[in-house]
């Protein structure tokens, strides 16, 4: 590569799988071997556990004018649990950054009463929307993925006032037509169907009958919306867009279905942060690295490395996966533009397998 290359870095930071600063670490690890290369450390995240956070890690970095709020909501059980609101100020107006599985997340409920989530609310989620705009927000940026409450959002649309029974809900979407929101999801399942939020719960091992009753009463539920908030036709074939087979509307137990009925535009949680990050156009003309715990089936079809891979493949840009642990093959990678996956060796950090992929990517000019 010339000595003017760069190398864009794009730690993911989902869950817990990678420490903050590795994007960092990363970058210095590189530059020690190709002092020669202007590298760029970036962070980015699938829209689950932990999104708010990095969105503040993110703005503290960078000196935006950004702020954590404490709160105290109800939790998927009842009782309150404490969450965090992210507000980020910029010229357009104050965008709240949300991480939904705060307040209805999975590890908020014991293993037993997640083999049947019936009766678990997604309330404090629109708890969390309340108190976003309270504090100001006419932006709201809500991180949903795997939840423990699997209620279609009926809880989050209940707090919003649009009643148990949704009969207020097409005057509760009136109410918020004023407020951007914007669902940044882990994943594109639908509510109903095969691939839908019900059938997911198999892979956590609820049993088949649980998921086939949740499944039958979602769609009772959709059809319950559908008579109060009748959806839009398609122009082309006249047929109505059913909200409950829309991407995304499965994340977190149909929070997503709820806030796409409020009329919130979906996105990756990944693809969405390379626009609020100034990641995307950076990409052009770059080298670049992925960060990752476990390059495996998952990380290479879903998430932080699939979706970069995707948008940087969409410019040409060539593309390298650093991990822990590289369990897929080259073949997979290709099917996303990634030209090849680098794994620790023994008790290799991060930056220093960074330092050795360097010396091959991006080697000095030689006098």
């Amino acid at each position: 590569m010339p000595s003017a290359a760069r190398v864009v870095v794009v730690a993911d930071r989902s869950g817990d799988r990678l420490p903050a600063g590795t994007q960092d670490q990363v970058a210095r690890g590189w530059s020690t071997t190709a002092p020669h290369v202007a590298v760029e450390p970036h962070l980015s995240h699938d829209g689950g556990p932990g999104f708010a956070a990095v969105v503040a890690e993110r703005a503290t970095a960078t000196g935006a004018p950004a702020t954590t709020h404490p709160v105290l909501v109800p939790g998927p059980s009842g009782p309150e649990v404490p969450a965090a609101i992210t507000l980020v100020r910029a010229d357009r107006g104050t965008t709240a950054y949300l991480d939904a599985a705060q307040v209805a997340g999975r590890h908020l409920v014991d293993e037993a009463r997640l083999a049947d989530p019936a009766g678990l609310s997604s309330a404090g989620v629109g708890e969390l929307l309340l108190r976003a705009t309270e504090l100001g927000a006419q932006r709201i940026v809500v991180g949903v993925g795997p939840a423990a409450s699997h209620d279609g959002g009926v809880g989050l649309l209940a707090a919003l006032g649009a009643g148990a029974d949704l009969s207020r809900l097409a005057e509760v979407r009136r109410d918020w037509t004023d407020v951007e929101l914007v669902l940044a999801t882990t994943t594109e399942a639908s509510l109903l169907g095969f691939h839908g939020a019900s059938a997911s719960l198999g892979e956590h091992g609820v049993a088949p009958e649980v998921t086939q009753r949740l499944e039958t009463e979602l769609g009772g539920l959709s059809d319950r919306v559908n008579a109060v908030l009748p959806p839009p036709r398609d122009l082309l074939t006249g047929l109505p867009r059913r909200p409950e087979r829309s991407p995304g509307s499965g994340t977190g137990g149909g929070v997503g279905y709820a806030l796409q009925l409020l009329g919130a535009r979906t996105d990756t949680g990944a693809r969405l942060l390379l626009d609020e990050f100034g990641v995307r156009p950076r990409l052009v003309g770059a080298l670049v690295v992925l960060v990752t715990d476990v390059y495996d089936y998952t990380t290479v079809h879903d998430g932080v490395v699939a979706d970069t891979a995707r948008a940087a493949a969409e410019v040409a840009a060539p593309t390298l996966v650093l991990a822990r642990e590289v369990a897929v093959g080259r073949r997979e990678g290709m099917s996303l533009g990634v030209s090849g996956s680098y794994a620790a060796r023994g008790e290799e950090d991060l930056g220093a397998l960074a330092a050795r992929v360097a010396r091959t990517w991006t080697p000095g000019t030689r006098s």
